[in-house]
């Protein structure tokens, strides 16, 4: 039986979803093809369909879009202080407590990055093309004039940063003392354009 070329698309989709989920929750090595195929409700042998390797797949989930800049991109404001106030409230749900317990459907910047560290070429290369975009949405906000303007970038390092330690404390009143202080910063960076 033939599948109609969206079908594919799809089913494509569906497997990088289904990764990003358990990279996100148990790591890069933390997980096998079994596993993700399984979770995508597909046989292991399909995969080869789709993929070359495991590390193909890493590189289509660092690839595909991330949550952070969807956000960062679809906001909608035509001023500067609407573009901020956005961009604050979009910084103060990304360093929310509630989303440091949420790691399978979290931040893959905050789940992953130190696997991406260990990745191949095209993967690194995926993932500076994510924190590139990324930078350039919060230099829309803080200085459109100035694409090599580092403040986007102290942003992202600030909440990816503060995220990745608080989800990694067993103590709830420190981790929250973490994300609150990285909240204020970035909040302060974003007023302060």
């Amino acid at each position: 039986m033939r599948y109609a070329p969206e079908h594919k698309q799809e089913t494509r989709r569906k497997i990088i979803t289904m990764a990003g989920r358990l990279f996100r929750k148990h790591g890069y090595e933390g997980v096998g093809i079994d596993q993700i195929m399984a979770a995508a409700d597909l046989t292991r042998g399909g995969f080869y369909g789709y993929f070359k390797s495991k590390k193909d797949l890493f590189t289509a989930v660092m690839d595909s879009e991330h949550d952070f800049n969807r956000k960062m991109s679809t906001r909608s404001g035509e001023s500067r202080d609407a573009l901020i106030a956005e961009a604050k409230e979009i910084v103060e749900g990304y360093l929310d407590i509630k989303n440091r317990t949420v790691v399978g459907q979290g931040c893959s910047m905050a789940a992953l990055s130190v696997d991406v560290a260990r990745a191949h070429k095209p993967t690194k290369k995926a993932y500076t093309t994510f924190i590139k975009d990324l930078a350039a949405q919060f230099n829309r906000t803080i200085n459109e004039d100035d694409p090599s303007d580092a403040r986007g970038l102290l942003c992202i390092a600030t909440c990816v940063g503060g995220l990745t330690i608080a989800r990694g404390l067993a103590d709830d009143a420190l981790a929250d003392k973490v994300l609150q202080a990285c909240r204020d910063q970035v909040l302060k960076t974003l007023e302060n354009t």
